[in-house]
């Protein structure tokens, strides 16, 4: 039934197909409308029929009523295959108004009625193949969901691309059901396609925008995890595992500490009580034993209530930022302390240059050599000084070459021999005629046993032990098991206090109290460490002390 005068004309112009019964169709639906019409079409039928079986003879008379059964059928055939089912009180109104694509197709797929948000983004497309409206397409679709309603009398369910008339594109998702006579037969089929264009692009986004965070939790270059109210690791990103090993199923302060228990004073249990971002600094150790020094920093996640749910920890590994802080402070130390040695070496100039001219003026050579050899001695002190602070100042390249080692030694031992007269103090050489060529820095080399040969003599010479009559230095150079070269320079000097024993090689540690810098040491592990070997010692204040490099041949 045609509800109103709007609905009546749309469905004249849009809807219903021309045919030659248009009239009979308009007369069929005013008859079926109401229960007036009902009546009035079956007293005007029952009049005709009768003034028929009057006027004319019984075989004129059944023409006319089989013509009249014949249009009646036909129209209510064509109404029907038109949509024109679904013309009930309210239902043409709804079927107008809802805002999505609404439409009709018969079984050859043809659209045969359509609502006013189908007409306004796809045109007025009645008779024609729903494939073609939808798709510019003269194929049927794969998989088409009116043909399978009408086979099986089921809704179904798809997702679609469709052209508008504008020619964009649009996304939706359509459902099919079927439009069934007052039999059940189906008649058509009604499709409900919702516009879903923006909600994709919106998932999209947010889809693009997940797969952002997720790289960048991955990639950013920090330890970062995500952790439950039992302090459980329940995620960690790539740096964070190839640090410490695939955390499932694991406790924070098993991984990163080794503990069986909660740490004192977490950070991360104190941002679950009070959801304050949190800081910390702590020694951790890696999959590899290796203890690393982080500053560590707790965030809570909270859900859309407001409840914290889970602790993401942020860790930044600061282990060379605290060894170049502890390297500063020791090195604006030894500054303070070299500036004092460095204005008693000038003192020594000083000294050394007034004698020189006394004994000029005086003409006596015994007080000009005197002089000159504290000259002498005082500039050697400054040219060390400054050739140590060069070294330790700045990456010096390693320029390997093909040597043997005994040379070295040899070389270093000679240079040593005057002042070893000098200060009465025995200097012994304890190596073989010649060992293995290997590839040192003869430079680097040399500059390794020049300090912890220094270093061996001005612990004799201020060693201040009772009852010690005589000093010793050995020089010993030897092959271990083939693979390795052992260089061991021992003294039997005061020792090295236990309480400083442990960083000797990175606090300038030096037995001369303020006269020396503690350079030297310093110089000797990094020479260690560019040959691929390391450098240790043993001391005591009975036997003195004995520092021991070890190069690998390779």
């Amino acid at each position: 039934m045609i509800s109103s005068p709007e609905s009546r004309r749309c469905w004249e112009s849009d809807r219903m197909p021309t045919f030659d019964g248009k009239l009979l169709s308009k007369a069929y639906l005013w008859s079926v409308s109401t229960v007036y019409g009902v009546v009035t079409s079956a007293l005007i039928l029952s009049a005709t029929l009768v003034l028929a079986s009057i006027a004319f003879d019984p075989l004129i008379f059944g023409v006319v009523a089989a013509i009249l059964i014949f249009a009646v059928g036909f129209t209510a055939n064509r109404v029907r295959q038109s949509g024109a089912v679904l013309d009930y009180p309210g239902i043409d109104r709804f079927f107008q108004q809802v805002p999505c694509y609404l439409s009709i197709q018969n079984r050859n797929l043809e659209v045969i009625r359509t609502n006013e948000a189908f007409r306004e983004d796809f045109g007025n497309r009645i008779g024609e193949k729903c494939h073609l409206v939808y798709k510019g397409s003269k194929e049927i679709c794969p998989n088409c969901p009116v043909i399978k309603t009408f086979e099986d009398g089921k809704t179904h369910t798809t997702e679609e691309t469709v052209i508008t008339k504008e020619g964009e594109e649009a996304r939706m998702i359509v459902y099919t059901q079927p439009v069934t006579d007052e039999h059940g037969t189906i008649v058509g089929v009604m499709e409900m396609s919702t516009n879903i264009t923006e909600i994709k692009r919106l998932q999209e986004q947010i889809d693009e925008s997940r797969r952002e965070y997720q790289d960048l939790f991955e990639n950013v270059p920090c330890y970062i995890s995500i952790q439950d109210k039992d302090l459980k690791i329940i995620r960690a990103n790539r740096r964070f595992r190839e640090e410490f090993g695939d955390p499932e199923g694991k406790y924070c302060y098993e991984i990163f500490k080794g503990r069986d228990r909660k740490c004192p004073n977490c950070h991360v249990l104190e941002t679950f009580k009070d959801g304050e971002i949190r800081g910390n600094e702590s020694v951790v150790i890696g999959k590899n034993s290796t203890p690393a020094h982080i500053i560590a920093y707790s965030s809570p996640i909270c859900d859309d209530k407001g409840e914290i749910i889970g602790v993401m920890e942020m860790s930044t590994d600061i282990t060379e930022v605290k060894k170049l802080q502890r390297e500063l402070t020791h090195m604006g130390k030894t500054i303070a302390v070299m500036a004092h040695r460095i204005k008693n070496i000038l003192m020594g100039l000083e000294g050394g240059i007034y004698v020189v001219n006394t004994g000029m003026e005086d003409s006596d050579d015994g007080l000009v050599k005197q002089g000159w050899g504290m000259i002498q001695r005082n500039v050697e002190n400054v040219s060390r000084i400054v050739k140590d602070l060069l070294y330790c100042s700045k990456e010096r390249e390693m320029e390997f070459k093909e040597i043997d080692p005994i040379d070295i030694i040899r070389n270093v031992h000679e240079l040593f021999e005057g002042r070893a007269k000098r200060d009465e103090i025995s200097l012994t050489l304890e190596i073989p005629d010649s060992m293995p060529v290997g590839k040192f820095d003869p430079d680097a080399l040399h500059s390794l046993f020049t300090n912890l040969v220094t270093n061996a003599f001005d612990a004799c010479v201020n060693d201040s032990t009772e009852g010690k009559d005589s000093h010793h230095i050995i020089i010993r150079g030897s092959m271990e098991d083939s693979a390795r070269y052992v260089f061991e320079i021992e003294d039997n000097g005061p020792g090295i206090p236990g309480q400083v024993g442990e960083t000797v090689f990175e606090d300038f540690f030096s037995t001369k109290g303020r006269e020396g810098t503690g350079l030297g040491l310093l110089v000797a592990q990094k020479v260690s460490e560019a040959h691929g070997g390391v450098i240790t010692f043993k001391s005591s204040g009975d036997s003195g002390t004995v520092f021991r490099a070890v190069f690998p041949v390779n």
